[in-house]
């Protein structure tokens, strides 16, 4: 099975928070949040829309010249509520803008590229060329339901020196912490999270996801997905 068949979705995110403070348009008078309130959410999606605005046209320049796209097969929704889409025949991106409800004081920034399509684009040089090395997480959701206790048992009878695992009381979540590597994998019963230290490739997030499929693939049951972005 191909990766355009494949039950898996993949997303591409990039997450940054900056002071409210910092957003357009704040004045010395105004408040600084000390809740995420839907009133204090809708006062910085109103300070935010000019910021979204650029970004949204700025991809939307970008990727049709980077792909050669025609008027008819890309399209730009918003802003709108804090969000805006850039469609493109083989994904979309994605911004939303928010209060970072953790610390209220801060705007959090969310990008993603998801809906792939094409899974060969991202990977290619013109996605690249738009994107360089904005993302630091890779998010693999699954329709069918993985062993965690598998995959806990597979890596602690394997006592590998170069892979140490965490998990909680009930099993919900396990995290994979190679050793000597910035990246992380969380794993929950339908979904797998890549992330690094570090900005990074789409590529490098998805030969890291590869390398551990093929390392423990029995347990995360995940043979269906073909895609190898080092064959791209």
């Amino acid at each position: 099975m191909n990766a355009e068949t494949s039950p898996l979705k993949i997303r591409f995110i990039e997450r940054r928070s900056e002071p409210v403070k910092h957003l357009p348009g704040f004045q010395k008078h105004h408040r600084v949040p000390t809740a995420a309130s839907p009133n204090d959410q809708r006062f910085i999606v109103s300070l935010a829309e000019p910021l979204l605005d650029n970004d949204l046209q700025d991809k939307f320049s970008s990727l049709r010249k980077a792909f050669g796209l025609k008027r008819k097969e890309i399209s730009v929704d918003g802003p709108f509520e804090g969000t805006g889409i850039v469609a493109t025949p083989f994904f979309e991106y994605r911004i939303v803008v928010e209060l970072d409800e953790s610390t209220p004081s801060r705007v959090l920034f969310t990008r993603t590229i998801e809906n792939i399509g094409e899974p060969a684009r991202i990977v290619a040089a013109p996605f690249e060329t738009v994107f360089e090395n904005m993302f630091s997480e890779m998010e693999v959701v699954t329709e069918s339901t993985l062993d965690l206790e598998a995959i806990v048992d597979a890596i602690e009878d394997a006592e590998s020196a170069e892979v140490s695992i965490d998990y909680d009381k009930d099993l919900t979540w396990c995290e994979i912490q190679l050793i000597n590597s910035a990246s992380t994998v969380i794993v929950k019963p339908n979904s797998i999270v890549v992330s690094s230290a570090k900005e990074t490739t789409p590529q490098q997030l998805l030969e890291l996801f590869v390398d551990i499929q093929q390392q423990f693939v029995a347990s995360l049951n995940l043979g269906q997905f073909a895609f190898d972005a080092r064959q791209t």
